[in-house]
C-alpha cells in the first residue's frame, strides 16, 4: 500500500534533469494517451522555453529526485518498456516499479489535485502495469502549488494495451505523411502551446 505520508518521507530527500529525444519510428505511451495532435506538433517543432513550460522542468525536477530516493528503497525507476509493431514500436518509460511487490508508480506534478485521476494518466498506469505484469499501479499527484500530495489506486483496464497501439499506429501514420492528426476538443485546449497553429 503505498500513502500520502510514504510519498512525504520520499520527497524529504532530493534534484537533477533529463530529456529524452525519439525517432519517428519510436512512439511513447505518454504521446498516445494525451493528444496526437500535440504530440505531432510537439515532434514537428521547436518550443521556446515558455514560463509554463519552465514550471514542467521544476516537475521533472521533483520527478526524478524522487525517483533517487526510490532506488533506495528498492524500486527499479525510469526504465523503458515496449512492443514492437510492424513499422514502429510502442515504448514507455516507467516512473517506478518495485519487483518484489509488483508495484507500479506513477508520478504527476500538477498545478492542483484533481478529485479523481485523469483519464490519460490512468491509461498511462494501466498500460504500464500490464507492461510490467504488475499486481498494483498508483498515481501519485503532487501539487506545485502548494505541496499537497495525493496517490489514486488504478483499476485494472482490459483495453488500454489495445487503445494505446491503435493510437500510436495514427501517431506513426501521421507523422510518416507529414500531417496532423485530426484534432481532439479536450477542455485543456485552452492552455496548449499549439492552440492558434492547431486552429488553423
Amino acid at each position: 500500500m503505498v500513502t500520502e505520508y510514504e510519498v512525504y518521507k520520499w520527497l524529504m530527500e532530493a534534484v537533477k534533469l533529463k530529456s529524452r529525444v525519439s525517432s519517428d519510428n519510436e512512439i511513447h505511451v505518454s504521446e498516445v494517451v494525451g493528444c496526437l495532435r500535440k504530440s505531432y506538433y510537439y515532434r514537428r517543432r521547436l518550443l521556446t522555453v515558455s514560463p509554463s513550460n519552465a514550471l514542467k522542468l521544476l516537475g521533472d525536477t521533483v520527478h526524478t529526485s524522487l525517483q533517487e530516493v526510490l532506488r533506495k528503497r528498492g524500486f527499479e525507476t525510469e526504465f523503458e518498456v515496449g512492443i514492437q509493431l510492424p513499422g514502429f514500436r510502442l515504448v514507455g518509460h516507467v516512473d517506478a516499479y518495485h519487483p518484489d511487490k509488483e508495484v507500479v508508480l506513477e508520478i504527476k506534478t500538477v498545478s492542483s489535485i484533481p478529485e479523481q485521476p485523469y483519464r490519460t494518466h490512468e491509461m498511462q498506469a494501466s498500460i504500464y502495469k500490464e507492461l510490467t505484469n504488475a499486481r498494483h499501479a498508483y498515481i501519485i499527484y503532487i501539487s506545485r502549488g502548494d505541496g499537497n500530495i495525493k496517490v489514486f489506486e488504478v483499476n485494472d483496464s482490459k483495453t488500454a494495451i489495445r487503445w494505446a497501439v491503435e493510437r500510436a499506429r495514427q501517431l506513426h501514420n501521421s507523422l510518416a505523411r507529414g500531417e496532423p492528426p485530426a484534432p481532439e476538443a479536450n477542455p485543456l485546449c485552452q492552455y496548449c502551446e499549439f492552440r492558434q497553429t492547431c486552429r488553423r
